[in-house]
């Protein structure tokens, strides 16, 4: 078997997959069309196999071009990551750093560790970026992102995350007024407007769980999408809402704001550190065991 593997004609081929435009990868690549053309041709020749259907809609994988680009995909990251590690200084002089997390979690947990890794490698950049799992597990495939920090469940099409749990996040109903000094029951709570998650998302799912489970039926005054816009909402004593206890730590302890204590046990969600061990470099690695080693304290 001849080991003689043009890259280029890979690379012409990955990056008319990635764009499905023949078009757009010349633009890209900075050659012109007829030669896109001429290296698919060529490589489908080599492989005796075709690689795109092409139609005036557009440009789309055969299942052998599937398959194929499966395999570049994961070979593209992992040049990318090598490149990468190789390019890192071991004393982390300079290098990137990019995080996935939840607009909340990052606020009351991500934070301390962004402060802390920047007082100790100040010239390292750090970009975090805020979207839902889904969209932050699709980055950290195509490696646009080191690694994630989100919540329980973690599903996914893809088999080779590695996920570490941390600990759990407890959610509490919160108000702007001492509503009780005991426990009451969640049951006592349908007499009260609440500011509850949107329906779609996991906290709220789990919380509609346990009303089935005790037939209760909470008055939703008004659901918001974010933690941030929820609390705001409390502050202004518009209703109990519920959150992670943890995002709202700092309002609970200077008595800004109210737990309102169930009787009942609520949901609790595992917190986790999700990442591709292939594509992890020094950097990246370095934050990660920041994390790992001191998150305890932090949570205390």
């Amino acid at each position: 078997m001849s080991l003689d593997i043009n890259w280029e004609l890979y690379k012409t081929f990955y990056k008319v997959a990635k764009y499905s435009s023949f078009k757009k990868a010349a633009k890209e690549l900075y050659i012109t069309q007829p030669s896109i053309t001429r290296a698919i041709s060529t490589l489908e020749s080599n492989l005796n196999t075709k690689l795109f259907y092409r139609s005036a809609k557009g440009t789309k994988l055969t299942p052998d071009g599937v398959e194929l680009y499966n395999y570049v995909d994961k070979s593209y990251n992992l040049l990318l990551s090598g490149e990468r590690n190789l390019k890192e200084s071991k004393d982390l002089e300079h290098g990137k750093i990019a995080i996935g997390v939840q607009s909340h979690i990052g606020e009351f947990f991500l934070f301390p560790f962004v402060e802390k890794f920047h007082k100790e490698y100040p010239n390292i950049e750090i970009s975090i970026v805020s979207r839902n799992t889904e969209e932050m597990l699709k980055f950290l495939e195509n490696n646009s992102i080191d690694f994630i920090i989100d919540t329980s469940p973690i599903n996914s099409i893809y088999n080779n995350l590695e996920i570490v749990p941390l600990f759990d996040l407890k959610n509490s109903f919160i108000s702007k007024k001492c509503i009780s000094s005991e426990p009451i029951s969640i049951k006592d709570l349908e007499k009260y407007n609440l500011i509850l998650p949107v329906k779609r998302s996991t906290p709220r799912k789990e919380l509609d769980a346990i009303c089935l489970k005790y037939d209760v039926e909470l008055n939703s005054f008004m659901t918001i999408e974010t933690t941030e816009m929820l609390v705001n909402a409390v502050e202004k004593d518009m209703g109990i809402g519920y959150v992670i206890k943890q995002a709202v730590g700092k309002e609970l302890k200077n008595k800004e704001l109210f737990e309102v204590k169930i009787k009942e046990e609520l949901p609790a969600l595992q917190l986790n550190l999700v990442y591709i061990e292939e594509y992890l470099t020094h950097i990246p690695e370095k934050f990660m065991n920041l994390i790992k080693e001191n998150y305890e304290e932090y949570m205390q």
